[in-house]
């Protein structure tokens, strides 16, 4: 085998092998690959929702689950829809538009009715 294919059969193997890689989250190595973490990681979000809704409605019950929401999308968005890899612009193209639709929404929610 060739110096050059050598070379292109090592970095095949490497890229294989990239989603095997230990999860580092918040300083800690975990022992599964990143995208099982995030896996967990939903589904611990998905129970959590899933708890607030089986409570009585309070007054922080909407904007929490929301938050969750927004968490699991930009869970899903990061890593399996692969945007950490990818240009920055990509990420403005969705940061920007999803902040002035919270903006023109929290807008919505003050002016009053009723007139």
């Amino acid at each position: 085998m060739t110096e050059h294919n050598q070379h292109n059969t090592d970095e095949h193997a490497e890229d294989s092998h990239a989603h095997n890689d230990n999860a580092v989250i918040m300083g800690r190595t975990l022992p599964v690959p990143v995208y099982t973490a995030v896996y967990i990681g939903l589904g611990i979000l998905t129970a959590i929702e899933i708890a607030l809704s089986q409570l009585p409605r309070g007054f922080l019950t909407i904007p929490v689950m929301l938050a969750l929401a927004f968490i699991k999308a930009g869970l899903v968005v990061w890593f399996y829809m692969h945007l950490n890899k990818d240009s920055r612009i990509f990420a403005a193209t969705l940061i920007i538009p999803t902040i002035l639709v919270i903006l023109a929404t929290l807008f919505l929610m003050i002016v009053p009715t009723g007139y």
